[in-house]
């Protein structure tokens, strides 16, 4: 453990936070890792997989279902790199590489435009419960009008992720699970990192419950609807990670694209991720990661003005603060047993918050 200049009250305090959240049900597990200079200042895992008797305890090797961090971690880092190998440009409009597809509507849309939430796409459409298949969902993805004119307006959509997605399986001819593990995570050593976790992983994962038409408890099995119809694989949710992996690929953001001697992405790409790509009145944005002004980062005063971050439906969050070369990671299985997440919401902001304070 780093023992640096740090408020050892306050990273107490965070923790105890955590475990009151714990105590409230807001879920069963949570485990966080909050690293400085590359180094650890703390660690820690608390509550168990469930809520069924003698579940196994929680560990910092615990793999969560990290919902929307999927898309920064896997969706934009592969599209980035894809760019990198001057496959792609963010410019081009998506028309060009889905020919098989009626995106008529889409021909002002560019990949930037997706990668920002920009597209004037909704928020979020139900593909799974009437489709039958991956295709089924597919096709009605495509059937979904625009909302607002491209480049106008900053509506954050699961929908233009998934779009992402499909760009780079299309572009690299290989599955978006094949394209991160080839390119980003495989390299990282981001060995509990993928998607569709095989079943001999399932004792090691926390579970989820509480999906729209689908309240059964689930274990190894995307929460997200829509990924889930999409087979377990789609560019908006679908992965699974642990604290420990998702701490290394910050790491690696923070460094500039390169992290123990292997470089994922360039400087530059990095700095498209964490810089707001927009105009200040339409929102705070990279490619992939939200920055200040977004109020979808989530977190106040405490961080610097450079931070960006990313969170999740499921309960976690990753926050970057390159000024002081840090990084919060909090994973939970927030949606197990709370079903409208304002109490977990606002713990979530103080816990960081009061991180943010030690460190700072």
């Amino acid at each position: 453990m780093f023992q640096g200049d740090f408020d050892q009250s306050r990273l107490k305090f965070a923790e105890d936070t955590l475990r009151q959240g714990l105590d409230a049900g807001e879920y069963t597990c949570a485990a966080y890792l909050v690293a400085c200079h590359g180094n650890t200042v703390i660690s820690r895992a608390i509550g168990c997989l469930s809520d069924e008797e003698c579940s196994p305890s929680a560990g910092l090797h615990t793999i969560f279902d990290v919902s929307s961090l999927t898309k920064p971690m896997a969706t934009a880092t592969s599209l980035l790199k894809l760019v990198e190998l001057g496959e792609i440009s963010l410019d081009e409009k998506v028309t060009a590489f889905l020919p098989e597809q009626k995106t008529e509507h889409l021909r002002d849309v560019t990949l930037r435009c997706l990668a920002t939430h920009t597209s004037g796409l909704p928020a979020w459409v139900n593909l799974y419960s009437h489709s039958e298949s991956r295709d089924d969902a597919i096709n009605q993805l495509f059937r979904v009008q625009l909302q607002s004119r491209p480049g106008t307006q900053y509506r954050y959509s699961c929908l233009g992720y998934i779009i992402l997605g499909l760009v780079v399986e299309h572009v690299s001819a290989m599955p978006l699970d094949t394209f991160a593990s080839e390119f980003i995570f495989g390299p990282l050593g981001m060995a509990n990192t993928r998607f569709k976790p095989p079943q001999h992983l399932w004792g090691a994962i926390a579970r989820t419950a509480n999906c729209e038409n689908r309240a059964e408890v689930r274990l190894g099995e995307v929460h997200d609807g829509n990924a889930w119809g999409l087979g377990g694989v789609a560019g908006n949710a679908g992965l699974f990670s642990t604290v420990e992996d998702v701490t290394t690929f910050a790491q690696m953001i923070l460094f500039g694209g390169k992290y123990n001697g292997r470089r994922i992405l360039t400087k530059n790409s990095v700095q498209l991720m964490i810089t707001n790509q927009l105009p200040a009145a339409i929102g705070g944005q990279g490619i992939g990661f939200f920055t200040r002004p977004n109020p979808m980062l989530g977190f106040g005063e405490s961080f610097s003005a450079h931070v960006a971050g990313h969170t999740g439906f499921t309960g976690c969050s990753l926050l970057l603060d390159p000024t002081h070369v840090s990084s919060i990671v909090l994973l939970t299985n927030r949606v197990y047993t709370d079903r409208d997440a304002s109490s977990y919401l606002r713990r979530r902001r103080l816990f960081h918050e009061i991180i943010a304070s030690a460190i700072s």
